[in-house]
This record gives structure tokens, C-alpha cells and sequence, in this order.
């Protein structure tokens, strides 16, 4: 299969599996509705040793913070949209990350901003995409989509590094999205009007695509009945091959009864029948379902007398129980709400800012589509790691209230307007926009979310030089995802029966640990026989894994009782040996 070549590929190549392990801080007075800490006191920054089953928003490196999701939604996330920087030459992105080689270093320090003067430009933004697009694939579910907005500068680039972490076979689509309706940006000769929307699968065989509902014009040629609406045509319009087998007449009557016989001769009762076969334009063609099938179930086939003496024959293939009929998405999304000028318009009625701040943000009508395609179902966690003016989060809001869904969004923002700009929407939707023209954003979408800041990374030979010890669930979710790659919520992670935190089929999982320093340092912490002892008496015959400061018992003793030992580091213990 061929490959993706560029420099600095050999260098980031595993980076996402180096980058450092940093805690979720939420912040209280940036959440919303502002939270209050468990000491009692508003406002205050604090550890999350659970997070709460809500909405986040997460300001801080997305490299990072994708990290820092490892633990409680790797293989979770059902849908992923990120628009990152186009890398056009004019955005002066800055590449920062601590990729831990000196050449590495030195190159991205010696061009930055990359502008349209660097002629490694395409080198270094697919060196930042690589680890982002790793660590994305790690938390996306095995029926998960995940979209990326892109245009000429990078397209072909990014289809093959996504070909490469994803795998070919994993692409789904390349969306032509139509955002610029007056095409007033030149393309040598051309007026550019159209990006794209690059769409994956993290398993093509699971995925399962939601569709547009029908609006109530559309609807107006269906029929329906207490079941739900139904319009199916029978016959097979556009279809080249004949099959005799396909070709068979339908008996109708005047009431629009429906019959079918096996040797094709006028039913004896109910008639008199109209027989009416498959034509398209005088010729012979098939219908879509099988004589046997429409034997079996009559009641599923529909005749309509149209005015002209003609009857034409439905199939009642409705959507699901209590849902409106509805189409595929089409390769091409075009509609004035989807352009960057109405995505503008979308910011500025909800936070007014000058035009050239914020000057392309994404379209809410266009996102929202998108969702509705990747997310159909309606508790489905959604991300946005290039979080941006905060549309995602308003996306899924208004999904939300169009279909009652419940799903959830996560969004990521690393400058400095996460709260200003990114949260500072999420919380006017919520709340409601009074001077708009929809009426569900004017009236508010309702809900809440958590707001949060990356901590300090937790290096486990370095986290006791400070006092920023984390919570006992912050700690076991990491080791825990380190050990086994399982993602567990914080809230199931609390200690239970002498430092049992976590047991799957075969293993059960103990950590011996307070985030205090003093007790850290006592004797306390350290692993004795008698627990050792106990745990094989709690669960015989299962294996067992151990965290801790210290032991005092030997390992040939554990091997014997099916446990195995993890210490902490060293510098946990150091002080109160």
C-alpha cells in the first residue's frame, strides 16, 4: 500500500504514545451553571476524581487533552468533527509540540509562525496532525465517524495520513461542502466556492449513518396511516436488468385492494381487478419486491388510482416507530445556511465581535447536518478537539432539541478565548439569544456543561516534588488504561474492599493510595502479607494486580498467590521508610 512520506515522520511517529498523562481540572466558576467545589467553597479550581456525567469544555493543548481523555473515553466517542487550520499560509500557526528530539526542536523553532514563506509548511502541519489524529482514533468507538473540514491546501495530504492511521478501507466519503455561495475566492481562473469534509469509519462494517428527515413540503406526497408514513414506489425505475421473475402483474380493484396469484390469473373473488404490470415508458421493467414476497405479505403493498386511469403500486417500507420519513445524505452539502458567511452571521448574533476576530467560523446549520449523519443515535458522545467559536457545541444542542436526544458534546480549545469565546457561546445557547429569529435558540436550548484546565502532568517518578497529588479514581483510571487500555468513568474507580478498584474476566485490580503526602510516607502504604493473604482469600483462583508505594513481602511469595506487584515510584516511599 503506498505510504505518506514527509519530514519529520520518524520522529513523531509514536509521540502520542510519549506524551505525558495530565489530570482534568475542572473549574467551578467557568462551569455552567457555576459549580460549587466539595469543601464549600465557590469558584475554586479543583482535581476531578469523577467527572460528571455532563458537557465539556477543556481549555488547554488538544494533544494533551485528547490524552487526558484516554482513560474514560477511549472507544467511546461515537462521533469526532474537527476543523483544523487549513494551513493556507496565512494563519501563522505555531507548532509547539515537545517532540523529544533536538533536530526535531530546532527545525519548528527556527520557522514559526509557519506562514506562506516556509517551504516545509506541509511537512510540519502534518507532523502536528499525525499524533492528534492517533490519539483520536484511540477514543473513537468501533461504530464511530469522525469528519474533518479541509480545503485544497492540505486535502490530498490529509487523505492519505488518514489512509494511514485509519487504513483505506476505512474511508467513507469526501463531502464537497459548497461554502462560499457567491465563489468570490480565486483559485487561478476559478472562483473557489467548495471545501471538504473528509469522513471515516473507525470500523466501516459497524458503522451505522443517520439520514435527513423530510421536511413538511416533502411530506406532502406521502401517504400514512395510524402505523406511520409510507412511500415506497414498487417499481424499479433506472434499473438496466430484467428479470422475468420480477415481471408479474398486480391485481387491483376499485377500492385499491391489492391481489397476487402464482399462475398470474385474475383473482375469482373481490373483482373485477385491473392487472397492472411493471412498464417505464411503454416497455417492460420489474417491480422491486418478488411475487413470493408480496404473497406473504399483501397487506405491505398499497394501490393509488391516479386521476389519468393509471395506477401506480407502493411498497409501505416505513422508517422506524415514531420517526418521520427521511433521505440519504448526498455527496454534495449545499445550502446558503452552510456557508461561511452565515456561520459569521450564527457568531455574531450571539456574541457581537468585530468581523476579522473570528472572521470563518464554521456554520451551526452545516455542523448540525453533519451530526445528524454521524451521530443518529441519541445518547452519543461527540468531540471537538479544534473546538474553535464553540459551533459543535451549539450543534449538538439544537440536534438535541430537534430529535430529544441527549447526546453530549466534548470540546477543546487551547487559546486564550476558550472561556470569552468558546464557552461564552455554549452558555448564551443555553440561556437563550432574546433578539433572534429562531425560536428555539431565542427560548434557549437549556442544560450545562463542566469547564476544565489541564493540571500537571502526572509523571509517576515526579508528581510528589509538588503538592498536586490526584484524586485515588485520577490515579486508577490512568494506571488502569495504561495496564489494560480500558476506559472506565472516575465514579466507578472509588476504593472498595481493602484497595480493590477495578476486576474484569480473569483479574482484579488494587491500588494502596491517599493523595497525602504524610500518609504517602508512612508505613501505611506500604503492601503487607496479611493483604496479600486477604486477596487471595477474597477471590482464589484469579489473578491479582498490585499498585503501592512499597511491599513488604517478597515476590516469590506472590507469585505464588497469583499476584503481581506494581510499585509506585520510589520517591513516594522515599521520605518515611
Amino acid at each position: 500500500m503506498p505510504t505518506l512520506e514527509f519530514k519529520g515522520k520518524q520522529h513523531i511517529y509514536a509521540h502520542h504514545l510519549t506524551v505525558p498523562h495530565r489530570p482534568l481540572i475542572v473549574d467551578p466558576a467557568k462551569s455552567f451553571p457555576q459549580q460549587r467545589n466539595r469543601g464549600g467553597g465557590g469558584g475554586i479550581p479543583v482535581l476531578s476524581s469523577a467527572l460528571p456525567d455532563d458537557n465539556l469544555i477543556i481549555h488547554g493543548d488538544n494533544l494533551h487533552a485528547l490524552k487526558a481523555l484516554l482513560p474514560r473515553y477511549a472507544g467511546k466517542v461515537n462521533c469526532i468533527y474537527i476543523d483544523p487550520p487549513y494551513n493556507t499560509g496565512k494563519e501563522g500557526w505555531i507548532y509547539n509540540d515537545n517532540v523529544d528530539n533536538k533536530l526535531m526542536q530546532d527545525w519548528f523553532t527556527l520557522n514559526k509562525p509557519v506562514d506562506g514563506e516556509d517551504l516545509e509548511r506541509h511537512d510540519k502541519w502534518l507532523c502536528m496532525m499525525r499524533p492528534r489524529l492517533e490519539l483520536l482514533r484511540e477514543l473513537l468507538a468501533d461504530d464511530g465517524v469522525i469528519f474533518v473540514s479541509i480545503d485544497d491546501n492540505e486535502q490530498h495530504h490529509l487523505r492519505l495520513l488518514m489512509d494511514d492511521i485509519f487504513g483505506p478501507e476505512s474511508f467513507l466519503i469526501a463531502i464537497a461542502v459548497v461554502s462560499n455561495l457567491a465563489g468570490s475566492s480565486d483559485q487561478f481562473g476559478f472562483a473557489g466556492a467548495h471545501e471538504y469534509c473528509l469522513t471515516y469509519a473507525k470500523d466501516r462494517t459497524s458503522v451505522r449513518l443517520g439520514r435527513f428527515p423530510l421536511g413538511e413540503d416533502a411530506l406532502a406526497s406521502w401517504s400514512h396511516d395510524e402505523i406511520g408514513y409510507y412511500k415506497l414506489e414498487l417499481l424499479q425505475r433506472g434499473s438496466l436488468a430484467f428479470s422475468e421473475s420480477l415481471h408479474y402483474p398486480i391485481f387491483v380493484n376499485d377500492e385499491g385492494a391489492v391481489a397476487v396469484t402464482e399462475d398470474d390469473r385474475e383473482p375469482l373473488t373481490g373483482g373485477p381487478y385491473q392487472a397492472v404490470y411493471p412498464l417505464i415508458r411503454g416497455e417492460r421493467a420489474i417491480w422491486r419486491w418478488s411475487k413470493a414476497r408480496v404473497l406473504a405479505s399483501p397487506e405491505d403493498v398499497v394501490a393509488r388510482h391516479r386521476d389519468d386511469g393509471s395506477v401506480a403500486i407502493y411498497s409501505k417500507q416505513r422508517p422506524s416507530l415514531g420517526e418521520l420519513p427521511s433521505v440519504k445524505p448526498k455527496s454534495v452539502f449545499y445550502k446558503p445556511a452552510y456557508s461561511s458567511r452565515a456561520g459569521g452571521r450564527d457568531l455574531t448574533q450571539i456574541i457581537p465581535q468585530p468581523k476579522d476576530e473570528f472572521p470563518y467560523p464554521k456554520a451551526a446549520a452545516l455542523i448540525t447536518d453533519l451530526l445528524r449523519v454521524g451521530a443518529p443515535a441519541k445518547n452519543a458522545i461527540i468531540l471537538d478537539s479544534f473546538a474553535g467559536s464553540g459551533t459543535t457545541g451549539q450543534a449538538t444542542m439544537a440536534l438535541n432539541a430537534d430529535d430529544g436526544g441527549k447526546r453530549r458534546f466534548i470540546l477543546v480549545e487551547c487559546e486564550d478565548y476558550a472561556d470569552t469565546l468558546t464557552a461564552e457561546r455554549v452558555r448564551q445557547v443555553i440561556k437563550g439569544v432574546p433578539e433572534v429569529k429562531d425560536p428555539q435558540l431565542r427560548d434557549g436550548f437549556g442544560g450545562s456543561f463542566t469547564y476544565c484546565t489541564l493540571g500537571e502532568p502526572l509523571d509517576l517518578e515526579t508528581m510528589l516534588r509538588g503538592d498536586s497529588l490526584p484524586p485515588y479514581a485520577e490515579l486508577a483510571a490512568y494506571l488502569l488504561y495504561t495496564a489494560t487500555g480500558v476506559s472506565v468513568d472516575g465514579a466507578e474507580l472509588e476504593p472498595r474492599d481493602n484497595g480493590w478498584f477495578f476486576g474484569d474476566e480473569s483479574t482484579d485490580y488494587y491500588l494502596f493510595y491517599e493523595p497525602d503526602l504524610e500518609w504517602l510516607q508512612s508505613n501505611e502504604a506500604v503492601f503487607t502479607e496479611d493483604q496479600a493473604e486477604q486477596i487471595r482469600e477474597a477471590a482464589p483462583g484469579r489473578s491479582a494486580v498490585v499498585f503501592a508505594a512499597g511491599k513488604y513481602i517478597g515476590q516469590r511469595e506472590l507469585s505464588r498467590m497469583n499476584i503481581t506487584f506494581c510499585q509506585l515510584p520510589y520517591e513516594l516511599h522515599r521520605a518515611g521508610g
